[in-house]
């Protein structure tokens, strides 16, 4: 039995790695407490979600710092793990409008050539619950993608990035909430 720690507090992300390694110890922390505490034990599988909500309000140059100050939070969770996992949102080849896509995207580049980190990228991942449902059948009528839950348990080495995409950006420095933010994440085209 492994010790697992998943970092974030994404319901999603919970459900689904605590399915992929339910016969494991499975510990949860928040993001947040982990960044300021920077104090814990040795795991052998770390997954690492989340993200300070700040870059979405703060100046654009600030974003640039605080890829920097995760890139050392992620060299600190190496030192104490066998293998840690990054849960990234999906960067869309041709066009994003996201700060937090840009953030990704910038970090996937320093960490892309690190062989004890994986970077998983997916789309919102939904349940059998949720497959069914009329919204989300709407939404993919709409040309929205998601990410089968069943799948990605499955089958997760699939969702490992190889190559970083490049799409242009738009409207990176003004600042939003983060609702507008999810909003113009619809709008990310590959």
């Amino acid at each position: 039995m492994g010790k697992i720690l998943i970092i974030g507090s994404s319901y999603s992300i919970k459900e689904t790695f605590s399915k992929k390694f339910s016969s494991d110890d499975v510990k949860f922390v928040k993001f947040r407490n982990i960044w300021e505490d920077r104090n814990i034990d040795f795991y052998d599988v770390i997954i690492l979600s989340g993200y300070h909500h700040y870059i979405l309000q703060c100046n654009f140059d600030s974003i640039k710092d605080y890829i920097i100050s995760y890139y050392k939070f992620v060299s600190y969770l190496e030192k104490k793990t066998n293998f840690l996992l990054l849960v990234s949102t999906h960067v869309p080849k041709k066009v994003s409008f996201s700060r937090v896509v840009f953030f990704y995207k910038i970090l996937q580049g320093k960490l892309i050539h690190n062989r004890k980190i994986k970077i998983a990228t997916f789309k919102k991942i939904i349940d059998s619950k949720l497959k069914n449902s009329f919204f989300i059948k709407l939404l993919q009528i709409l040309g929205i993608k998601f990410t089968d839950q069943e799948k990605l348990i499955n089958l997760t080495s699939d969702y490992y990035l190889i190559k970083i995409s490049n799409p242009k950006f738009y409207f990176l420095k003004i600042k939003r909430p983060v609702l507008v933010e999810r909003l113009l994440r619809l709008l990310d085209f590959d």
